[in-house]
């Protein structure tokens, strides 16, 4: 069985194992926040791309906390480099701003090893939007 305490308690330098278990608890936890948001959307039709996005953001986000990890000097080099990227697509409905924060949320929490703090998130949220 794999502990997830060694996760916390490993920060300096990921090793193979440490990225393939933050990777997979964000595709996870990001695919259940798609599965909600399907599931609670009053949309007619669905957008797939959008429920891509919400499934696929959050393991970039978390690849690159854990690439920036504790330098400020790369966290700044890397927010020079995304600030070159414009996204010109826009989310009309506040719902979905959420719903991708949400995603974006849990990929941070889990690219700086909070996984317990993803899941919980996650967990909560979801309650929420389904009461």
């Amino acid at each position: 069985m794999f502990d997830f305490s060694s996760l916390t308690n490993n920060l300096e330098g990921s090793s193979l194992t440490n990225v393939i278990v933050i990777a997979l608890v964000s595709f996870v936890l990001s695919s259940l926040i798609a599965l909600i948001y399907q599931k609670t959307s009053r949309e007619l039709e669905s957008p797939k791309y959008f429920i891509q996005a919400l499934i696929l953001i959050s393991i970039p986000v978390a690849t690159v906390m854990q690439a920036i990890g504790d330098s400020l000097a790369r966290g700044l080099g890397m927010l020079g480099a995304l600030a070159i990227i414009r996204f010109r697509t826009t989310l009309r409905n506040p719902r979905n701003m959420v719903f991708m924060f949400t995603s974006i949320s849990v990929g941070i929490a889990a690219g700086v090893y909070g996984i317990t703090i993803a899941v919980i998130g996650t967990i909560g949220f979801c309650l929420v939007v389904l009461l």
